[in-house]
Parts: C-alpha cells; structure tokens; sequence
C-alpha cells in the first residue's frame, strides 16, 4: 500500500568482503568479556552509532533524561540484512554474527504511514554495546554517591533480542503506536562490577508499549518511548542450594530453634531467604530512529533502556541496569492474520 513494493537495498559488503570485516573486528561489536581490561568507571559512557539525518539538521537523542545517550560517528563496520541473510550457517558459526542487528546502509525515502490503516513491526532487534549498573562509588575525602559505571560482561553473545514482533498504529490520541506481542524478547545476561560483584539480569521488553509523535510516518528523527515488563529471573520451579523454591522444595533450611534464636534482625533476613517471590517490575525504553529505507520499510537507530536486575527471588535488593545499544525494525501493512 503505502509503502514501497519491497525491493532489496544494495548490500554494503559482498560475502567476501563482509566475512573479513567481521573476522578483523568482531571483538568490536561486543561489550567487554571475561578476557577483557576491566571496566573503567564512566557515568557518560557513549554509544557509537550516529543518529545524524542527512540534510536534516534536527539531531534526534533518545535517552533518559538524568543519562542522555551521546552519539557519535557512524559504524563503519555495519552490516545490512542483505549482508546478513546472504551468509549461510557455516559463514555465522563462531563469529558472534549471529548476535548482530542490522542496520539501515543509507538513508532512502521516509516511511509514509496512514492514520486509518493497521501496520506492524516485524525482525525488531535491539542489541546492547554497553551495560552500566548504578552502586556506591566512593569520591575524595571519603565522600560516596550512586553513578552508573561501566560493567564487564560475563555472558556469552547471546544477549541481543531478535525477531520481536507486534501491531503498529495509531492511538485515539493520534500518536503512532507500537505494542510487542512476541518474538525473542527476553535474554538472560550477567554482568560484572568493577570490584568483583555479579549482577544477574533479565533483558527483555516484554509487553513493551511504545509511542511517537510520528503523523506522517517513521523518518530520521522519530523517537518513540514507552515501559514494559520484567519478569522474575527464576521461575517457581527453581530450587536454591538448600533446596528452597516458591512453589516447591522445601519451606525453610534452617532448625525451628535457630529460626526463633533470634527474635530481632535476623528475623527479617531469614524471612526473605525462605519466602521464595515471583517477583515482576518495569522498565523503561526510549529509540530514536537515525536511518529509514521507504522502499523496504526498515528503519535503524539507537535505544536507551533502564530497568531492574534479579532479587534472587525477593531476597536480594535490586540493582538499576541501564543499557544502550542499536535498535533495527522493519514496518509492513499488516494482513491481518498475524494472531495479535
């Protein structure tokens, strides 16, 4: 309809071409791992994706508002669907490809989008380049406050989301809406802080509900923002080290008289051990789009996302994560046999 008969852009790298870059500067697309420097306390750390339009001189920021996401240069390193789809097995094993969003090549014509017709987002990827987490850090004369700093991933590259799916419209509100179904929203992924510390956590958009101010289409620019949900790192079934679950295994690891030995503090502590929660919270994502192609309907950009980390089950306090990374999508008229 409005969009464009899908064509295909012209890739950026033939295979040839593409599986070098990879091979020279796959460590380049990943957040620190095990193996790396260890990490460097940074509260303005940048995500290097350019967000500049061309011939467009509005700069779109997506970012929260106490932590703006500072962009820089474009990646030179990049690879487009095509690139992507063109490789077969052999060429993805190993490479870390396989955890990679794509990207838009160039920018092309806007995505133009009516007001009275349904739409969706299909193949939304969102892949993280940093992870900070919010702790102490102490200052000079003994002084403390709470930063994000710079964290070193312990998980392997299994933590970008992929295939992520869901109905694009507009709202009563006239605001150009994104609700997501399904898809592989979520990853398991652990952090680690500067002194030693792991921060398991689940990075998911789960239920995410995103809106721009968009009356005419996606074009560079737009941002959309919104809050989905984060469910419990474990489920009911999972079982501690002594054998304690929510809803099995047993209630409690201690004797009765060490439980009521202590009638005070240690109460409180015992409590949260033993009573295993199923804990759900909220988070928060904003993307702003720097690229879009009217003729394939996809769009890229970057994301910020803030969300809390596992709670062992209600026994810990959580910790804030915030990660920023790249986001990619691709809109089509929807044919009304999607489920949602």
């Amino acid at each position: 309809h409005l969009l464009h008969p899908q064509t295909s852009p012209p890739a950026m790298f033939t295979r040839s071409a593409c599986l070098a870059a990879v091979a020279a500067s796959a460590a380049a697309f990943q957040p620190t791992l095990r193996s790396g420097a260890p990490a460097k306390v940074n509260q303005r750390a940048t995500c290097a994706v350019s967000m500049s339009a061309q011939n467009n001189a509005k700069v779109a920021v997506a970012g929260l508002a106490a932590l703006p996401l500072i962009v820089g240069g474009a990646d030179a390193n990049a690879l487009t669907s095509k690139d992507i789809n063109n490789l077969t097995y052999e060429e993805v094993k190993g490479t870390g490809i396989a955890n990679r969003c794509p990207e838009v090549a160039s920018n092309g014509e806007d995505i133009i989008l009516q007001q009275n017709t349904k739409y969706k987002i299909t193949d939304l990827c969102l892949e993280p380049k940093s992870f900070q987490i919010e702790t102490e850090v102490q200052k000079k004369r003994g002084e403390s406050r709470r930063e994000f700093v710079d964290t070193k991933l312990v998980t392997r590259a299994t933590y970008s989301l992929a295939g992520v799916e869901g109905p694009l419209f507009y709202d009563k509100d006239g605001s150009l809406t994104f609700q997501e179904k399904e898809g592989l929203d979520y990853a398991a992924t652990t952090v680690q802080l500067p002194g030693g510390e792991r921060v398991p956590f689940f990075f998911t958009i789960k239920e995410l509900v995103a809106k721009a101010t968009a009356p005419k289409g996606i074009s560079p620019g737009t941002e959309f923002g919104g809050t989905f949900t984060v469910p419990s790192y474990r489920s009911g079934l999972f079982l501690d080290p002594k054998g304690r679950g929510a809803t099995t295994g047993y209630d409690m690891a201690q004797a009765l008289p060490a439980f009521e030995a202590d009638g005070n503090e240690g109460q409180a502590e015992l409590f949260k051990e033993n009573n295993k929660v199923f804990q759900v919270t909220d988070g928060s994502l904003e993307f702003a789009v720097n690229k879009v192609d009217g003729q394939t309907g996809e769009f890229s950009g970057v994301f910020v996302s803030e969300q809390l980390s596992d709670t062992d089950m209600g026994s810990k306090a959580p910790k804030k994560v915030l990660v920023k990374g790249i986001v990619y999508g691709k809109v089509s008229t929807a044919a009304g046999d999607e489920g949602y």
